[in-house]
């Protein structure tokens, strides 16, 4: 499962893009909208509304008696990942989770750092981040990872911001980004799942 940002939808390209390189690789994949997107606002609706909208969303995956997953691993990028990290705290049973640029703090911020749910959390989590999001300092990233008692990786990107969009002059593509991102998720589950 993977929830789009805050600025996303599912018919984001590179949402797009990642969805179909998991489901090549035999992987059942589920996005959705959450509400506001749905609306065509761009406010994002209230944390409450947002983790009850990926709660349905697992649910619904795991009543399906014929595409139940055996392994279920949730992720997203940016909002996403903030509000699948929240419901996985609160007691939703995931094999892991994929932070695509989590969002450790507000921009420009790293001292109001966000991240109380992660120390509530037991299952193997991935974070695939930006070396120049200005969301996620990764050497504040870093030293939080560490601190943690559930297992942990970390994939950094350089020439990268917010969302793993590669920045103005950038060595790295779009397409090379998206390539260093499904390599690094294939990798965590293939050991988290023993499939990838």
């Amino acid at each position: 499962m993977l929830a789009h940002d805050t600025d996303g939808s599912i018919e984001q390209e590179k949402l797009i893009e990642l969805r179909n390189a998991l489901a090549e690789r035999g992987n059942l994949t589920l996005s959705f909208n959450f509400p506001y997107v749905q609306a065509g606002k761009k406010r994002p609706d209230p944390p409450s509304t947002l983790e009850r909208t990926y709660r349905a969303a697992a649910a619904s995956l795991l009543r399906d008696s014929e595409n139940a997953p055996a392994r279920l691993v949730i992720g997203g990028y940016g909002l996403g990942a903030r509000v699948a990290t929240s419901v996985v705290s609160q007691g939703l049973k995931v094999d892991g989770i994929v932070c695509l640029g989590f969002p450790l703090h507000p921009s420009g911020k790293p001292n109001q750092q966000r991240a109380g749910a992660l120390f509530r959390i037991i299952c193997p989590m991935l974070f695939v981040q930006g070396a120049r999001d200005t969301h996620c300092r990764v050497d504040r990233l870093q030293t939080l990872l560490r601190r943690l008692g559930a297992p942990t990786e970390l994939c950094v990107i350089d020439d990268c911001g917010q969302g793993l969009d590669p920045i103005k002059r950038a060595e790295h593509t779009p397409e090379q980004v998206r390539e260093l991102t499904l390599a690094a998720i294939n990798g965590f589950v293939e050991k988290v799942v023993g499939t990838a």
